[in-house]
């Protein structure tokens, strides 16, 4: 079980730096099961730390989706160790046959910063969390949240399945993050069918 995580956390394992699973798989780490297939695996690190990576990830294939177009588009370009700012946020990793999607991450001293929204944060205490064999994963409230976003009904499933068993608390982040009002009404919905 979570055989694509623990790989992840071996390639991981000397980085030195934060790291953590995001998406689809953090949600089934916090819910401690495999709820579906996953097409692929997303890491989560800080955008302060993407040298380190870089340096980390040597002799690897890099690249990352500029996101920069005024029409949406998204263009796989060559990481040729530039700095990348925001908007760009997704960077690719050709490891040994196996390709790792990099989520980069904002930060203050005291918060994560959402990258489609600089107004919405978390504090940073309980923000990555880990399994019993020490996996790491970003908190499910923060993970649904970017599902939330043009939600397909994979991100449906993992949303009714981790409200579940995610706090009060969380809920309540989650739902006050979200934009949209057509999802937030959405996931009120779902938060109300998940309490039945």
């Amino acid at each position: 079980m979570f055989e694509p995580c623990i790989q992840v956390k071996n390639i991981m394992n000397k980085f030195g730096y934060p790291w953590f699973i995001v998406g689809g798989w953090a949600i089934d780490l916090f819910l401690d099961k495999e709820t579906r297939t996953h097409e692929h695996i997303e890491i989560g690190i800080y955008r302060e730390q993407q040298m380190q990576l870089f340096r980390y990830l040597g002799k690897y294939k890099k690249y990352y989706n500029d996101n920069r177009s005024r029409i949406g588009k998204y263009e796989k370009k060559e990481w040729k160790k530039e700095y990348l700012r925001l908007p760009i946020r997704e960077l690719n990793i050709e490891y040994e046959g196996f390709e790792i999607e990099i989520l980069l991450n904002d930060k203050d001293d005291a918060e994560w910063i959402y990258g489609r929204n600089c107004k919405i944060k978390h504090e940073m205490n309980n923000l990555v969390r880990y399994t019993d064999s020490r996996v790491p994963y970003l908190c499910p409230e923060i993970v649904l949240l970017c599902k939330t976003e043009g939600m397909r009904k994979k991100d449906k499933d993992d949303i009714s399945n981790a409200l579940e068993k995610m706090s009060e608390s969380e809920k309540k982040w989650f739902i006050d993050s979200i934009e949209d009002k057509t999802a937030k009404d959405e996931i009120k919905s779902l938060v109300r069918a998940s309490s039945l």
